[in-house]
């Protein structure tokens, strides 16, 4: 008989973490800036993806793009989600 380990919850609710703790550390960072200006340098924000580009048929247009933007605050959001959800 194997012995079954504790069970993980599913890649779902990781990445339900990852979304809210990115979003509320942005949040965050966004007001420790505004109360403290001297952590603009912490708060400045990175663009990372590709701009939307559109693709026109004539019939319909599709237009895709995706941008992220992203702190040392969202960063930080995203290692506590993490931490948070190991320990579930």
């Amino acid at each position: 008989m194997a012995s079954r380990g504790r069970l993980q919850p599913g890649w779902q609710i990781l990445a339900l973490l990852l979304i809210l703790g990115g979003i509320i550390g942005s949040f965050i960072g966004d007001a420790i800036v505004k109360t403290w200006p001297a952590g603009q340098v912490l708060g400045r924000m990175q663009n990372l993806g590709f701009a939307p580009f559109t693709l026109d048929l004539k019939v319909f247009s599709l237009t895709l793009g995706l941008m992220f933007h992203v702190s040392i605050f969202t960063l930080l959001g995203f290692l506590i989600a993490y931490v948070l959800y190991r320990k579930l």
